[in-house]
C-alpha cells in the first residue's frame, strides 16, 4: 500500500539551524532517501517553497478565486512529502521515524485511500 508523508517544517527550528547543521540535515535526507530508493520503498519526494509563495484556488458557486496563501494558525508549515510503498501502517510510521526531517519539525503519514483510478498500471 501507499502512504504519504507529509513533512511539517517548524521555521524556528530551521532559522535556529547552524550553516554546518543545515548542510548536515541536506546530505541525511539525500542519504536517507538514497535508502529508501534502493529499498524499493520510496516512489516521489518533493520539497516545496515556503508558504509565503503559495497561491489557494478555491471555487465556490461557479465562481473560482486564487489568492495569496496559506493563512494557516500554526508553527509547522507543510515543507514537502514523499511517497513510500508499505506493508502496513506500522511499517510506513517506521520508515517515518528514520526521516532525518523529523528532527526539525513533524512527518505526518496517511494512507492512500485505493480509488481505483489512483492505483498503478501493471505492465
Amino acid at each position: 500500500m501507499r502512504y504519504v508523508c507529509l513533512v511539517h517544517v517548524d521555521p524556528a527550528l530551521i532559522d535556529a539551524a547552524t550553516p554546518e547543521e543545515l548542510a548536515g540535515m541536506d546530505r541525511d535526507n539525500q542519504e536517507a532517501n538514497a535508502r529508501l530508493t534502493a529499498s524499493g520503498h520510496l516512489i516521489l519526494d518533493l520539497a516545496l517553497k515556503a508558504p509565503d509563495t503559495a497561491r489557494i484556488v478555491r471555487s465556490r458557486d461557479g465562481k473560482v478565486s486564487a489568492t495569496d496563501g496559506p493563512y494557516v494558525e500554526s508553527k509547522e508549515h507543510l515543507g514537502g512529502f514523499f511517497v513510500i510503498e508499505a506493508a502496513d501502517m506500522d511499517e510506513a510510521v517506521a520508515i517515518a521515524r528514520r526521516e532525518p526531517m523529523a528532527r526539525y519539525g513533524s512527518i505526518e503519514v496517511r494512507a492512500e485511500m485505493g480509488i481505483s483510478w489512483q492505483q498503478p498500471k501493471s505492465a
